[in-house]
């Protein structure tokens, strides 16, 4: 927690279908010195759609909606906007569980204490004061996964509606109280007594977000305020009921939930895809779950599909992901449950073949570099902390934070050969073709703009990709050292001129650094970019022109 600037963990262990035990580590609030308990509130972040979906389900059951009906025939103070995607096969609410149902917006960044908030029907349509783009079907429902907080927004409308009632009460009397989860609630102005036991939620580089809390007025897909303890009772009761052994949820329930949607492919890491829940293998064991991402909060929960035992993991920190993984191996090692890492002892890898893997390669979408670092075979992408690649025999090296395993075939030549990743050849790279940031990495500017600028000239297909990689980079990179994140986002906005993005972004991290002059004129750049910029698509350029306007406005005002 120390070295990933992680305020607070609060870890769940659940065994035999009960909480078996609950605790929490660091500090609810660091300013304060106020410590985490095991009633300390998180934001739980997407795990809210798992009890989004739970409610919704029961909600089908008893005929107040139905997972196969059109959408817009269950709606009534919003509609989705029909084209012939939607005449030609209507979302449903089942389609729209499974990320199926073609419509867009990931996912939402949340709205700063004290900012206004949008209706949800505001959201759904990309309406000032919401700062995402309109909800739309802009792929084929039913055709394939995409993942959509937007279409579960849409589920949270419907229930409303059909309920006649506020959607906090609406899931207050279909889940939280049946079940028992006191200290839940996805109500976003949080009264005295339950604000006093709520997190502080905190960025990359260990500073409390602005505001302390975002509100979630997207409440099915990020809003649900809970505990570690909470969230596992609700993930035991549902693997309970799939075993038939719950008096508050119905066995058919529960195993419609947890069983994969047949109609699409699998999910981003080839998980099958459930209602409100993925399901997957650990090491040959099943599991269902999901993961949460809020602004300054992370939580993952994970239970066996029909063994009883599980855990939640709940963090007030950015960071919160780089630390679980971690307790998850630790956990179930503990408890020699199935889906355990095997254990692997260190050996000595011969000198001579050791040296042979030194070079660059393809990783998937990422350019690697493996080199010597204190005695250490180490895996490196630029600007990010290397990883020890360890030798566990005499062609073998696991990757110590992810447990991703890789065979030695020859001279710079390996393979992944267990999850994380999918099994495939890794290519080496020759020394000619090494990506520009590892240039920029040494401080070689210019090196690195030409080179990465004559790259896209060769390869113009890959500048779309390339930009939103080395973005996302930026922003990771932002979280721990902005000085660095300026080098990065301006080599971005040098490369790509025209990229209406990158000139934003590279306002934010000028903003975040104290350069107001040099933030607002490269979110002027930003605006005068933004109508010709191809890149992003309509729905979402007023809501990116509203966003930039605010940030140009609150700088001059700073000045």
């Amino acid at each position: 927690m120390r070295e990933h600037k992680v305020p607070a963990v609060s870890v769940a262990v659940i065994e035999n279908f009960e909480v078996r035990w609950a605790k929490a580590y660091g500090l609810a609030e660091v300013e304060s010195g106020t410590p985490a308990t095991k009633e300390t509130t998180f934001l739980a972040g997407s795990i809210s759609k798992s009890v989004n979906a739970l409610a919704v389900v029961l909600a089908a059951k008893d005929g107040t909606l139905e997972l196969d009906r059109p959408i817009n025939e269950l709606l009534e103070s919003w509609k989705l906007p029909e084209n012939e995607l939607t005449r030609a096969t209507p979302v449903t609410i089942r389609k729209l569980l499974s990320h199926t149902a073609g419509t867009t917006v990931h996912g939402f960044p949340g709205y700063v204490a004290g900012a206004p908030l949008p209706t949800v029907q505001q959201i759904l349509d990309g309406q000032s004061p919401a700062n995402t783009a309109a909800v739309r079907v802009d792929i084929a429902p039913g055709s394939r996964f995409r993942y959509s907080g937007g279409g579960t927004t849409i589920t949270q409308v419907a229930l409303a509606d059909r309920s006649d009632r506020p959607y906090p009460e609406v899931l207050a009397a279909r889940v939280i109280e049946p079940l028992g989860m006191a200290r839940s609630t996805f109500e976003q102005t949080l009264p005295p007594e339950r604000l006093r036991q709520a997190a502080v939620g905190y960025g990359q580089d260990g500073e409390a977000i602005e505001g302390k809390r975002n509100r979630y007025p997207e409440m099915a897909a990020a809003g649900l305020w809970t505990t570690a303890s909470d969230l596992a009772v609700f993930f035991a009761e549902l693997a309970r009921a799939r075993a038939g052994k719950s008096a508050k949820i119905a066995a058919e329930v529960a195993t419609e939930m947890t069983s994969r949607v047949d109609e699409l492919g699998d999910g981003p890491g080839g998980e099958a895809v459930g209602l409100g829940v993925f399901v997957y293998e650990r090491n040959g064991a099943p599991f269902f779950g999901h993961g949460g991402a809020d602004a300054g909060f992370r939580a993952h929960a994970m239970m066996s599909l029909d063994g009883g035992y599980g855990l939640v993991l709940m963090s007030n920190s950015d960071n919160g992901f780089l630390v679980f993984e971690e307790l998850q191996r630790a956990v179930l090692a503990e408890y020699g449950w199935p889906g355990a890492e095997p254990v692997h002892a260190r050996v000595a890898l011969d000198p001579d073949r050791r040296a042979q893997l030194f070079g660059h390669y393809m990783l998937g979408d990422s350019e690697v570099a493996i080199a010597e670092q204190a005695g250490k075979l180490v895996v490196r992408v630029p600007f990010e902390p290397p990883v020890e690649l360890v030798p566990i025999g005499p062609d073998r090296l696991i990757h110590r934070d992810n447990g991703a395993e890789f065979r030695i075939l020859g001279a710079g030549s390996l393979e992944v050969i267990r999850p994380p990743a999918p099994k495939r050849a890794v290519a080496r790279i020759p020394n000619t073709e090494h990506h520009p940031l590892f240039e920029l990495e040494a401080g070689r500017f210019e090196n690195a703009a030409a080179a990465w600028s004559k790259r896209i000239q060769a390869q113009p297909e890959s500048a779309s990709s390339e930009e939103e990689r080395a973005n996302d980079l930026g922003y990771r990179v932002m979280g721990r050292d902005p000085a660095k994140a300026v080098e990065l986002m301006r080599l971005i906005a040098t490369v790509f001129p025209d990229s209406s993005n990158a000139h934003d972004s590279l306002g934010e991290v000028y903003a975040k650094i104290g350069e107001r002059a040099l933030a607002i004129a490269e979110y002027e750049q930003s605006l005068k970019l933004l109508d010709a910029n191809p890149q992003v698509p309509a729905a979402e350029k007023a809501v990116r022109r509203s966003n930039a306007e605010a940030q140009i406005a609150k700088l001059r005002a700073e000045q």
